[in-house]
């Protein structure tokens, strides 16, 4: 993950290392998402930042995580967006809900509108959706360690 690391730091990525590289996830998030891919956990224990130069797309750390207000984006913003279009209506909570339980949201982005790239949590595929509708989405990897080697052959663009 570290080659992986190094890579986007060559396309003008801020890496932010994290000294002691033992990030770890809040327990609520570790109690959400029973199946967190090993290689995500190796990279994401190490960084305290990852985004790209014009800070339109970024990775979400082990930090990021933590339930609190002060960011701009939550980590889990694009649920909260749909669950707010959702209003009162209790079956398309339901659904909305359902969709973001089974999937891990890691990278965040605001170029070009609002999308993710997500770890499903049944089989540790990679999806990638975009507003207006976040729960469609993608397939684009069939694992994260994939996704990876996806972006250094160049096969897929962040």
């Amino acid at each position: 993950m570290e080659a992986f690391a190094v890579y986007l730091k060559e396309y003008g990525w801020n890496i932010e290392w994290n000294e002691t590289r033992n990030g770890r996830l809040p327990e609520a998030i570790q109690n959400r998402y029973k199946a967190i891919p090993q290689s995500w956990m190796d990279l994401i224990k190490g960084m305290k930042r990852m985004i790209n130069a014009d800070e339109t797309m970024w990775f979400l750390c082990a930090d990021d995580f933590a339930m609190q207000g002060g960011e701009a984006f939550q980590w889990n913003e694009w649920e909260r967006l749909s669950l707010e279009s959702a209003g009162n209506d209790a079956a398309w909570r339901g659904e909305i809900k359902r969709f973001w339980d089974g999937h891990l949201p890691f990278v965040m982005s605001v170029k070009g509108g609002y999308s993710y790239y997500a770890i499903t949590v049944k089989d540790g595929s990679v999806v990638y959706g975009a507003e207006p509708e976040f729960e469609e989405c993608e397939t684009v990897a069939a694992s994260f360690t994939d996704f990876v080697d996806k972006i250094l052959k160049g096969e897929l663009r962040l």
